[in-house]
Parts: C-alpha cells; sequence; structure tokens
C-alpha cells in the first residue's frame, strides 16, 4: 500500500473531499452518506456522489476521494457504477500516470463465502495505484459474513485524521466536532453506567402491546456485570425535515387502476441512460404457474411478463440476462410502523414534501426527490426506504436517543456498542423488521423524518430470465421460490418462536393478479454469463440447482433455435451437459418434461441429476454428481476449451462446487500433468490446492468460467 506523500500538510491539503459510491443492496450507500455527513460536521467541504454520475462530479478533476464500494455476485461492480468503470478503463488505457493528481482512500464491502472477496475495492486499488493515484490510507474491507462493522467502524475512526492531514476543514468546528463527540460518549457510558445499578435484566425483551407481534429474543444477562459502555458509534446528525404541502396538492398515492409500481415511476422511466435499453419501463404480468407440487419443501413459481410496451428492450437481451423488478414493502408492515410512530391513517396518506436541515449536507439519495415531488409518508415508507433489513449499530445509537425509558435506552445503546458485539449478532440473526424492533423496545419513539434518514434505500430485486429472446421477444419468464421462513433462537423458551419471516418481493409477486403493470429494468450482464450464439464449437458444462436451472432454460431455448437457423442436426452441434438437482424428483424437479424432451431431441447432450432428500443411494449434491464424472468434465475443461457456467446460491452451492472443481483438478493433474504444463510453477507431481483455484480464477477472467450467484 502506498504512503502518504512526504510533503507539508499546507502545499498537499485539497480544498475539497469527493465521497463516492457504488451500491448493490444499499450498505455501501449508507455507510458512504453517513462519512460524508461526519466529514461536513468536522468541517470539511464534502460532496456526495453515486460513482455513475462521473459527468456530474467531474471525477476526473478530483484531487481527494474517499471511495466505499461492494461487491456483488462473482466479483462484479455494482450496477450504478458500470459506467465508472468504463471510463476509468478508458482513461487509463494507455496514460501510465493519469491520475497523478489523486489521493484516496478505499473501504470495500464484501463476503467471504464468496471466492472474489471484495473484487471491486481490490480491483478499483489495482487500477488506480497502476495510474498513478496515491492512497493516503490503507484501505479497508470489510466481511458481511462476520458483520460489517468489525471493521467498517475502526476504519472510519482512523480515517478522520489521515483525511485532515490531506484535505483541509475549518479548524474551530473541527474541534469543537471532537469536544462534543468525546462528551457524548463520556455522557452515554455514565447514563449506562447509573441506569444498570439496580436494573432487572431479563433475556428476553418485553412484548409488545400489539398481540400479532412476536418479540425478539436478546439475551441481556451480560450487562449486569457491566459498568460501563464503549465502542458505540457516534449518533448521526438529523438531515431531513418535514414540510407541509397545499392541501389543494394532489398525493403521489394516486394510481392508475393496474398499477403496482411507485408512484413516481414516471421520472425513474424520464431519466437519461446511457445505455437505453436499461431504463425502467412497465410491464405487464401475463401468468402465474407453480412448478413444484403441493408437498414440496418450497414453493416455486414460473412468471410470465409481457414487454409488449417497451420498445427500447426488444432486440437488446440474450438468454443469460437478468432484469429488477421494483417491489413495496408489505402494506401491512407499513400501516403497522406508521401506526406504531402515532401517525394517523389520515396523515399517513397526506402528501408531505423533505427538506434539507442544513443547506451544506444533501439529503440520502432515496428520499431527494421528495424535496421537489411531494408524496405520502405512507408511499415513502412503502417504495422508498428498506424496512426488512436487520439494522446497522449506527440506527441502534441513534434510535436510544429517543426512549423514554431507561431500560430500552441503555439496551440499544449496549447493542450499539463494542461490548454487545455477540448480542447484536443476535439480534441480526433473527432478521428483524424496523417494526419488530420498535416493539421489542416499546418507549422508542423517533419522529417520522428521523426513521426515513436512519432507514436505508429499498434495492429493487433481481431475477434471471429463463427464456431465449427469438422465442418470444416481448416476453420474460423468470422462475423464484417464494420467500416465507422461520427463525428458531436456540436455548430459547419463548412460546411465540420460531419467528416467521417473508421475503420482500416474492410474496408480493405471487400475490399480484393477471394484467397488473409493475415496473422492472434489464440489468447489465456484467460478468457476461451468456452463451455464445451459432453453434460455437467449445462444448457447455451448465451446474444449476433448484431455480439455479432457470437461465439454462433460455440456454437450451437458444440452442434449439440456433440448430434450426443454421439447419443443422443435434449430433453436429457441440455437448451441451446439465447437472441439476434438488430434494427430490416427484416435488420439485422444475422444468422436468422441458429438459428431458430436450435430452430425448439431442439438444441437451446430456442431463445429470442428483436428489438430496430422497435417500436413495448415489450423489446428493450437483458437486457429488460432478465427482462421479470427473475424469471426463477436467478432459473437456482442459483439452476442449469447454465453457462452464454455474447459477445459484452463493454460499452453499456456489462455495462448495468451486471448491469441488479446485479437488478435482488436483486429482486430475496427478493421472494427467501433461494438461498442466501452461502453469507457472506447477508441481510436475501434482497441482496444489492453491494452483487449482488460481487456475480457476484465470478461467473466470478469460470468460471461461461464469457464475451467477446471489445470497
Amino acid at each position: 500500500m502506498a504512503a502518504a506523500p512526504n510533503s507539508s500538510a499546507a502545499d498537499f491539503a485539497d480544498s475539497q473531499v469527493a465521497f463516492l459510491y457504488a451500491s448493490q443492496t444499499g450498505n455501501a450507500e449508507s455507510i458512504s452518506y453517513s462519512m460524508y455527513e461526519e466529514a461536513a460536521k468536522r468541517g470539511f467541504n464534502a460532496k456526495w456522489h453515486v460513482l455513475d454520475d462521473h459527468e456530474k462530479f467531474g471525477f476526473n478533476e478530483v484531487r481527494t476521494a474517499v471511495f466505499v464500494v461492494s461487491t456483488t455476485g462473482d466479483g462484479d461492480p455494482p450496477d450504478n457504477s458500470a459506467r465508472f468503470w468504463r471510463v476509468l478503463r478508458k482513461a487509463t488505457r494507455g496514460k501510465d500516470r493519469a491520475y497523478s493528481h489523486l489521493r484516496y482512500a478505499i473501504l470495500g464491502l464484501g463476503d467471504t463465502n464468496y471466492s472474489n472477496f471484495c473484487n471491486t475495492a481490490q480491483r478499483l486499488d489495482k487500477q488506480l495505484l497502476e495510474a498513478g493515484a496515491t492512497a493516503f490510507y490503507p484501505k479497508g474491507l470489510a466481511d458481511d459474513g462476520t458483520g460489517l462493522e468489525e471493521v467498517v467502524e475502526s476504519w472510519i475512526e482512523g480515517l478522520w485524521p489521515a483525511l485532515a492531514r490531506v484535505a483541509q476543514c475549518a479548524p474551530s468546528l473541527a474541534a469543537e466536532t471532537e469536544a462534543v463527540a468525546s462528551s457524548e460518549i463520556e455522557a452515554e457510558a455514565d447514563a449506562v453506567s447509573t441506569g444498570l445499578k439496580g436494573l432487572a435484566l431479563n433475556s428476553s425483551t418485553g412484548t409488545s402491546n400489539t398481540s400479532a407481534h412476536q418479540p425478539l429474543v436478546l439475551n441481556f444477562q451480560v450487562m449486569e456485570s457491566l459498568k460501563a459502555i464503549s465502542g458505540a458509534p457516534r449518533v448521526p446528525s438529523a438531515v431531513c425535515k418535514i414540510a407541509p404541502v397545499d392541501s389543494s396538492s394532489e398525493s403521489s398515492a394516486s394510481l392508475a387502476e393496474g398499477l403496482a409500481c411507485p408512484p413516481w415511476h414516471a421520472s425513474l422511466t424520464g431519466e437519461d441512460w446511457d445505455d437505453v435499453s436499461l431504463a425502467p419501463f412497465l410491464a405487464t404480468l401475463q401468468s402465474t404457474a407453480q412448478l413444484t407440487s403441493p408437498e414440496a419443501l418450497k414453493r416455486t413459481l414460473l412468471v410470465e411478463i409481457s414487454l409488449s410496451a417497451a420498445d427500447h428492450v426488444h432486440g437488446s437481451w440474450q438468454a443469460g440476462d437478468s432484469f429488477n423488478i421494483y417491489a413495496p414493502n408489505d402494506e401491512g408492515l407499513v400501516a403497522g410502523l406508521l401506526e406504531r410512530l402515532a401517525v394517523s391513517p389520515d396523515e399517513a396518506r397526506r402528501p408531505v414534501s423533505l427538506r434539507k436541515r442544513d443547506a451544506a449536507i444533501e439529503l440520502p439519495t432515496h428520499l431527494a426527490r421528495f424535496a421537489t415531488a411531494p408524496a405520502s409518508l405512507f408511499d415513502i415508507l412503502q417504495w422508498a426506504c428498506d424496512v426488512c433489513t436487520a439494522p446497522r449499530k449506527q440506527t441502534l445509537r441513534a434510535l436510544a436517543d429517543h426512549c423514554s425509558e431507561v431500560t430500552d435506552r441503555d439496551r440499544l445503546l449496549f447493542l450499539s456498542s463494542r461490548q454487545g458485539a455477540a448480542v447484536f449478532d443476535e439480534l441480526r440473526c433473527q432478521a428483524p423488521t424496523t417494526l419488530d424492533l420498535l416493539h421489542t423496545f416499546p418507549s422508542c419513539l423517533p419522529p417520522v423524518e428521523r426513521l426515513l434518514e436512519l432507514l436505508p434505500p429499498l434495492a429493487p430485486r433481481s431475477y434471471s430470465i429463463c427464456n431465449a429472446p427469438n422465442t418470444a421477444s416481448d416476453t420474460w419468464r423468470f422462475a423464484f421460490n417464494v420467500v416465507e421462513y422461520c427463525i428458531t433462537v436456540e436455548g430459547s423458551d419463548v412460546s411465540t418462536l420460531p419467528l416467521r419471516r417473508r421475503g420482500v418481493c416474492t410474496p408480493w409477486l405471487e400475490r399480484l393478479p393477471r394484467g397488473q403493470r409493475i415496473l422492472v429494468a434489464k440489468r447489465r450482464n456484467v460478468n457476461e454469463f451468456r452463451m455464445p450464439t451459432g453453434l460455437d464449437a467449445r462444448p457447455v458444462i451448465m451446474v444449476g440447482p433448484g431455480t439455479g436451472v432457470a437461465p439454462f432454460i433460455g440456454f437450451l431455448e437458444q440452442r434449439a433455435q440456433d440448430l434450426v437457423a443454421a439447419g443443422a442436426q443435434p449430433q453436429e452441434a457441440p455437448l451441451m451437459w446439465l447437472f441439476f438437482g434438488c430434494r427430490s424428483r416427484l416435488h420439485d424437479y422444475l422444468f422436468r418434461s422441458q429438459l428431458e424432451q430436450w435430452q430425448s431431441e439431442g439438444v441437451l447432450t446430456r442431463l445429470s441429476t442428483c436428489f438430496s432428500r430422497d435417500g436413495l443411494d448415489g450423489p446428493k449434491y450437483v458437486q457429488h454428481t460432478m465427482a462421479q464424472h470427473e475424469d471426463e468434465l477436467m478432459s473437456l475443461l482442459l483439452t476442449k476449451s469447454a465453457l462452464l457456467y454455474v447459477c445459484g446460491d452463493a454460499k452453499g452451492m456456489g462455495r462448495d462446487v468451486n471448491d469441488a472443481l479446485a479437488d478435482m483438478l488436483c486429482r486430475y493433474s496427478v493421472k494427467h500433468p501433461e494438461c498442466f504444463d501452461v502453469l507457472a510453477d506447477a508441481d510436475p507431481k501434482q497441482l496444489s490446492k492453491v494452483q487449482a483455484l488460481q487456475l480457476l480464477m484465470r478461467w473466470s477472467t478469460e470468460r471461461r468460467y461464469l457464475r451467477d450467484l446471489w445470497a
């Protein structure tokens, strides 16, 4: 890592700091915004932008930048940074010192359950360094698998003195901010210390006045021996206020009949897009069919939507592409949340406008539109704010200030502290909604505008298209499991458990009637998860258990079309081999009739299946089935340059298949060392596991090993 330059602060100090983010689910955006807000409080001249707004803020002229970037899929950058990456590559191509003027710091968010951990941050750091930029502060890599806060909080704490060496800030304001922050933390410690005396702390939280509520189970016993807390994050500033709107104004809640989309959908579809095919549009729900039997553990649906009115999409998509659906929070959940916040039904539906409290601090991106376009509180909470994501520590710390009872306040402070890390993990594992959280701490009553700014943006949900365009160019089909599940808390004797949880999008889609119009948008296929068009000479190997098979249905439709177009027989085409797995052959064998028909026709050359719950001898999961065909698979990959596609769950199947492939390569290298001559430093007798994983990574870079994975 490059060190800070050896020059005086006066010579080196910049007058402005750009806080830039790339975010897929809202985490990076929320963290970046908190940093921007804190920087403004400290006296820095701070600006905050999403990376794809590079033209708007003039990235090539930025001299001091703090990046917060997440990684999505198989090491891919978020959708809202795709344009930035193209510009960055273009600017650095053939220019060794294109960014020699830039000083930067990078915080990366990732998940070690994925093989390419924090790949976006790693790539950005490497590319900026190669272009002559200087890192003024070591990069941080936070792991969502163990808890982002573990790295994020300490990284941000160390950022401020490093930033002060390279950027100007108002000294008096900075000192005042530090003094206030210090006194706040000391006051919190004293308050908790005082409040702990004589407090009766039970193993579970108080119950709600709402009979339908299921309390979270959190063990606060450890607080009995605590004298004080430390490491709680600073309270984020209040940046938003609600402004009245003329009563004659129409509420944005008025929707045309048959629309199930944000009331402000026209402004989303009307934005300027560099690739017009990615612009959101209204699609019509044509049909919904259940693919699994009633006895199946999971309910899987196949939905078809019509794109007939979306001319800009026709001809721009291929099998293997995916798209976003803009789905709302559950209406009952939003109504319950507003009731809990003491907002009457009339007030909830009345249009309001949001304003900045401080002219120097911008509103969060997902709230900014409501400064100029009024909307009801109900619509804002239903369509713009994520009320189902487990809270960050900073949110809990802010909520503590709105508790009228000392017990609730102290417990929220404890949850946000260093000492409360284990109980905080218990909280997140129970996947609480915002309403669950407020009911769990009954005296917590934040103002509505405070909650709006604390909640992250509601991100659209992504699905793979499982048909090919030539079959129905104006139709997308997609399959998904309806997300409804229970969480059992270990060691709990609370009668209301297990806790019942529902997804945001899939239960909503299941309830929508035919003819309903929803807002969707094609996603950029950044990792080129597509089968080559025409009868490409390379064999194709597909691994897709469960709903991971969806894009491969499109692949097979495309192969059938390519055979017809070429006037060729199936035996003349290269091999197509699918590995599919599910729980039961009888209950959740998705697309069975289509797959078996394609196999009988020769479109699908080979079909290898496994059924994990049928209790039969043989392979249990797809990686075990692959191991049964190890020699043939490795020969195809190493001597025929076969294309390998994997689609499905990242934390389980994706990781297990990757490890299994590496093990197969190691074993195959013993039998066929001649196939590995091209690998530098390879043992002539056997490939090591590290070398095998490196080979898989190289194939991934070469677009021979392509993965479409989700958490």
